[in-house]
């Protein structure tokens, strides 16, 4: 009996390094000035498509900076609508093409002194979020292999045509409000198979010293 309850208490306490989980506030920094970019941003957009539902719109973005290489950077037309595109210089591998099916689109973000809290359910490949239409900016987060939530400012400002986006929590001038994130692409949060093999592995190693141990 002593060895079933063990074994559950070793898998269970091995599955919670099976995801990544983003404690931190996601920064927007396309480019630090060392060609290295904010962890998880997938790019920027200054100032963002407008025309369009908020998914389709923020597919299109995404695909945008999909297409592009590592740190690229440029002027492009989506939607009809013209925006300055920054892909980050962080490589998530093969990035998948944006779709709509599955997305999570939420507006009304409010006034505040305090992030805004994204849930990532069971998993999703990319968060948008988009700051005060015409006048603001969009940060394109890859969020895959994350669960739990995470936290984006609730205010942001564009610093001059860089790329970069500065965020706040506390509403203050050059600053315009989120109106809006996005998830896209679900996932599950799958877990990488490397990483599940070795947890499994310590997991049922460490059942096997418990074992021993009862015997002694």
């Amino acid at each position: 009996m002593k060895i079933k309850y063990l074994a559950a208490v070793v898998i269970s306490l091995a599955s919670l390094g099976l995801t990544q989980r983003a404690d931190a506030i996601l920064e927007m920094t396309y480019n630090n000035g060392s060609s290295q970019s904010s962890a998880n941003l997938f790019g920027t957009v200054i100032p963002g498509t407008q025309s369009g539902g908020q998914v389709d719109r923020d597919v299109l973005m995404t695909n945008q900076l999909v297409s592009m290489t590592l740190g690229q950077q440029g002027t492009f037309i989506v939607n009809g609508d013209s925006g300055l595109y920054s892909r980050s210089f962080n490589s998530f591998g093969t990035p998948p093409a944006a779709i709509a099916a599955g997305a999570v689109p939420v507006t009304g973000i409010l006034d505040g002194t305090t992030p805004v809290t994204v849930n990532l359910g069971t998993g999703f490949t990319y968060l948008v979020a988009a700051y005060d239409g015409p006048n603001g900016s969009v940060a394109v987060f890859n969020v895959a292999g994350l669960t739990g939530s995470v936290d984006l400012y609730r205010y942001a400002k564009r610093d001059g045509l860089t790329g970069n986006l500065i965020g706040s929590n506390v509403a203050a001038q050059g600053f315009f409000k989120m109106t809006g994130w996005t998830l896209l692409n679900p996932t599950g949060a799958v877990p990488d198979g490397g990483t599940t093999v070795m947890l499994l592995g310590a997991a049922l190693g460490g059942l096997g010293m418990a074992r021993r141990f009862l015997k002694i």
